[in-house]
């Protein structure tokens, strides 16, 4: 399983207009084989972060993702005005319970 999480940042007064943005690509991604989790949200409007967390069968499937025009479209768009730094990708080989 893979694992991205972190942050995304961009100016304070854009931070709204990206997690809104971001959002829009949710509802078909859900959708897509392999796709396990998908979210993004709002961290801090001062800072201007948002909260990304999306997990992924595998890597083929997380590749076809980032290739699908939509997404493809979103990153071209905010290509000068998101640094990516801040989001990490996992590779998961033990998933268990909170409590295990």
């Amino acid at each position: 399983m893979i694992i991205l999480a972190g942050h995304l940042k961009t100016s304070p007064d854009r931070v709204d207009e990206l997690a809104e943005t971001l959002r829009g690509l949710v509802a078909a991604t859900l959708q897509e084989d392999g796709c396990l989790n998908y979210h993004f949200a709002v961290d801090s409007r001062e800072e201007g972060t948002v909260l990304v967390y999306e997990r992924w069968r595998d890597e083929e499937t997380l590749a076809v993702h980032l290739g699908q025009p939509a997404v493809l479209g979103v990153l071209g768009a905010w290509a000068d005005s998101i640094d990516t730094s801040g989001v990490r990708k996992f590779d998961a080989d033990r998933e268990r319970g909170f409590a295990d």
